[in-house]
C-alpha cells in the first residue's frame, strides 16, 4: 500500500469509527495498520507507564506514523554511498558540475527499483525509546522553556523530517553542536543564531537540480558540502532540535513566478510568532523577504493537521497530490511583509460540479494548484494569498486541472486584474522565452572598462584599442563595428579590473570576406575555483551558455591568426543564461484564449538571434512561448506597449 493510499485508508477508518475521540481513534488506527509491529509500538507505550508526559509523547509519535515511511533497495544504498564518498572530500570549493554528472552516470548503471518500507510496520521499541529520552532531556533548556507539551511534540519530539533512513541521530548532532550555547543565551532566537553562524561557515553550494531518490540520512547530512535547499533546511533541523531548539520546516510548494518550489527554516519564538530563516544561510528574520513571488506558505508538520483537505474531504471527488499530504499547515497569515491578500474570483469558464477549487500558478509542466477553496454559487474564496502573481483557478477532475477562471493577479491592495482574450489583434516582438537572468544582475556594470584589442605582439605590450565598454552590455548577441589602424594578427577581449572575464561568444569578421576568423586560441589560463569548467576554449565554441571565468580580473582570451588580417566587426555575448530566441531553434507561441485554455499561434523556426515575430496574435492575454529545440526555462508574459512583461 502505497503512502497516500495508506492515509486514505486511515481516514476512511476515522470517520467510519463512532469513538469521539479524534486522536484515540488515530492512534488505534495507526496500531492496526503497524500488523506484526504491533507489540513493538505497544512496547514503548507500556514502557513509560507511570510517566504520564512521556507516554503521551510516545502516543503522539505512534498516532502520527501513518504515512511516515523511508526506501530500500540498490538505488537507495548506491545513492548514499556516494552522498558519503563526496562528503568526505575536503578541498576549497566543490566541482558542481562534475560531480552532478558522476552521479548521474553512476545512478544510470543501477537497478533502479526501491521497497517503500513504513514507519508503522519497521520501527522497533529501542529505537523511539531512545528517540523520545533525548528529546525530553533537550526540553530543559532556558531557551525552549515557553513550550508547551503540545509545541514541543511537534517541534522538538519528531524522530524524522522527511523519508530519510531512520536513525538515531540526537546524541551525535548534541555532541557536535551544545557546546556553542553559553550559559549567556537563554531565548529560542539566540540559541538558534549560535547555531546557525556555525553552520554558516560551513561549504554553501545549492543545486538546483539534483536527482535525489531520497531525504539525504542524518549521518551524512552532518558532513554536508552541496545539496540542495531542502538539505541545508533539514541539517538546520537536526542541529537545532538536537540542543532543544524549537525549528522546523517551511515551504513554499511553487513560486509564483518561477519553475520550483522553496524549503526553509522557522523558528518558533517566544511570543508565539514564527521566525523564518536559510539553515547555514540567513538568521532569523533575513530570509523570506528577500523574494518577492511567494504564494503560499506551509509548515511541514510531524502530526496530522485535521483541518488539511485530505482529512476534511468527506466526498469522493479527486484532489491533486499536493493535498494528499495531511503533515502540511497553511501559516501565510504570519508573514505580514508577503502582504497576503483574500479573494473571491467567480468561475466564468467552463463548468464544473465538484465542492472544490484550486489556485494555481504556472508552471511549465501544467498549472500547480497552491491553495484550495469551497465553491459556492459559482464563486471561490482564497484566503492569504501573495500579490503581485499571475493565478489561475481550476478544478481537478480525472487527474487533471481544468479551467474555471481567466488568469488574475491581485496586487498588495486588493485590487484584480483579469487577463482576458480580446477580439484585437497585433504583431508581437519576441526576444525571450523566459525573463532576464537577476542572478546575473552584477555582469553588465562590470564589463565598464573592458576592451577589444588588436596587436601585433602575442603578449599585446603594445596594442591599440578597438572598442572599450563605456556602458552596460545586455544580454542579447551584439555586432559592433570597429576600424583598426593596420591589419593585426592577434586580437583578444581584456576585461575590467572589475570582472573575471565573463564572456559567452566571440566572432572577429574578416573585413574583405566577411568570414569569421579562426585561429589558436589565447589567453588566461587559471579558470575559476568555482567554475572550472569556464575556459578561455568556451568563448569559441559556439554555445552561448558556457563562458570563460578566470581566477583574476582583467583576464583576456582572443585568437592567434596565421596571418595579419584587418576585421571590421566584431560579434559577442556577454556571460547569459542563453533564453534568448536562437537563431534555427523551433518554437512555438501559446495564448490563453477564451476558453481559459492555451491556444497554439503556431510554430516558428527563428530566422536570427533574439527577435522573434508572431502576426495578428489576440491582445490582453497570457502567453507562453516554447523552445523545442533546447532549454527548459520557460515562463508567461504579458505584452505592453511592444514589450514582453514577464510573471
Amino acid at each position: 500500500m502505497n503512502r497516500h493510499n495508506s492515509i486514505i485508508f486511515i481516514i476512511a477508518i476515522f470517520l467510519l469509527s463512532g469513538c469521539s475521540n479524534f486522536n484515540n481513534r488515530q492512534l488505534e488506527s495507526a496500531l492496526q495498520t503497524a500488523g506484526s509491529n504491533r507489540q513493538e509500538l505497544e512496547k514503548v507505550m507500556q514502557h513509560y507507564k507511570g510517566d504520564k508526559q512521556k507516554e503521551n509523547a510516545a502516543r503522539f509519535l505512534i498516532q502520527n506514523m501513518l504515512g511516515k515511511y523511508y526506501l530500500e533497495g540498490d538505488k537507495i544504498d548506491q545513492f548514499h554511498h556516494f552522498i558519503d564518498s563526496v562528503y568526505q572530500i575536503e578541498q576549497e570549493e566543490y566541482d558542481q558540475q562534475t560531480i552532478n554528472k558522476t552521479y548521474r552516470t553512476n545512478n544510470n548503471l543501477q537497478r533502479s527499483s526501491f521497497k517503500q518500507q513504513t514507519d508503522l510496520q519497521r520501527l522497533k521499541a529501542d529505537f523511539l525509546i531512545t528517540q523520545i529520552d533525548a528529546a525530553f532531556l533537550a526540553w530543559q533548556k532556558p531557551w525552549n522553556k515557553h513550550l508547551s507539551f503540545e509545541d514541543f511534540c511537534e517541534w522538538i519530539l519528531p524522530y524524522r523530517i522527511g523519508n530519510e533512513l531512520p536513525e538515531t541521530w540526537r546524541e551525535q548532532y548534541y555532541n557536535t553542536f551544545s557546546g556553542l550555547l553559553t550559559d549567556s543565551i537563554s531565548t529560542a532566537h539566540d540559541a538558534c543564531v549560535a547555531i546557525n553562524n556555525k553552520l554558516i561557515k560551513r561549504p554553501i553550494h545549492i543545486f538546483t537540480d539534483f536527482p535525489k531518490p531520497a531525504d539525504i540520512r542524518p549521518s551524512s547530512l552532518i558532513h554536508i558540502k552541496f545539496g540542495l535547499c531542502g538539505d541545508y533546511t533539514n541539517l538546520a533541523v537536526y542541529a537545532m532540535r538536537s540542543v532543544g531548539i524549537p525549528v522546523s520546516t517551511g515551504v513554499i510548494p511553487h513560486w509564483g513566478r518561477g519553475n520550483n518550489n522553496h524549503s526553509f527554516n522557522l523558528l518558533y519564538g517566544e511570543d508565539g510568532k514564527y521566525y523564518d530563516f536559510a539553515g547555514g544561510e540567513q538568521n532569523p528574520g533575513d530570509h523570506l523577504r528577500r523574494f518577492e513571488d511567494i504564494p503560499k506558505v506551509y509548515q511541514k508538520t510531524f502530526s496530522v493537521q485535521q483541518n488539511s483537505l485530505i482529512m476534511t474531504n468527506t466526498s469522493k471527488e479527486e484532489i491533486p497530490t499536493f493535498f494528499k499530504n495531511p503533515f502540511m499547515k497553511d501559516i501565510t497569515e504570519h508573514f505580514p511583509f508577503i502582504h497576503p491578500q483574500t479573494v473571491s474570483i467567480p468561475l466564468t469558464k467552463g463548468n464544473t460540479h465538484n465542492q472544490y477549487a484550486y489556485l494555481c500558478v504556472f508552471d511549465p509542466q501544467g498549472w500547480f494548484p497552491v491553495d484550495w477553496g469551497r465553491i459556492s454559487n459559482k464563486t471561490v474564496t482564497f484566503n492569504h494569498i501573495g500579490p503581485d502573481i499571475i493565478y489561475q483557478v481550476a478544478s481537478y477532475e480525472n487527474n487533471s486541472l481544468r479551467p474555471l477562471s481567466s488568469p488574475f493577479a491581485v496586487d498588495s491592495t486588493g485590487e484584480i486584474t483579469t487577463y482576458e482574450c480580446l477580439k484585437e489583434k497585433a504583431n508581437l516582438h519576441l526576444e525571450r522565452k523566459y525573463r532576464e537572468p537577476t542572478q546575473l544582475a552584477a555582469i553588465p556594470p562590470a564589463f565598464v572598462g573592458g576592451k577589444f584589442q588588436g596587436s601585433d605582439h602575442a603578449d599585446f605590450q603594445i596594442a591599440e584599442d578597438l572598442y572599450t565598454f563605456t556602458e552596460n552590455p545586455d544580454f542579447k548577441y551584439t555586432t559592433i563595428e570597429v576600424n583598426p589602424k593596420k591589419s593585426y594578427k592577434y586580437y583578444r577581449y581584456l576585461s575590467s579590473p572589475n570582472i573575471r572575464g565573463n564572456m559567452a561568444e566571440l566572432e572577429f569578421y574578416d573585413t574583405n570576406s566577411q568570414n569569421i576568423l579562426t585561429g589558436e586560441i589565447i589567453g588566461t589560463d587559471s579558470t575559476s575555483i568555482y567554475n572550472p569548467h569556464a575556459t578561455k576554449y568556451n568563448v569559441f565554441d559556439g554555445d552561448p551558455l558556457t563562458f570563460f571565468h578566470t581566477r583574476d580580473s582583467m583576464s583576456w582570451v582572443g585568437l592567434a591568426l596565421s596571418k595579419p588580417t584587418h576585421i571590421n566587426k566584431i560579434r559577442y555575448i556577454i556571460r547569459n543564461d542563453d533564453n534568448g530566441i536562437r537563431k534555427d531553434n523551433l518554437y512555438e507561441l501559446f495564448y490563453i484564449d477564451e476558453s481559459g485554455k492555451w491556444a497554439s499561434a503556431g510554430k516558428q523556426t527563428a530566422d536570427q538571434d533574439d527577435l522573434l515575430i508572431y502576426e495578428q496574435i489576440p491582445q490582453g492575454t497570457l502567453y507562453w512561448l516554447r523552445n523545442y529545440t533546447k532549454g527548459k526555462e520557460e515562463r508567461i508574459f504579458t505584452y505592453k506597449d511592444g514589450k514582453q512583461v514577464w510573471w
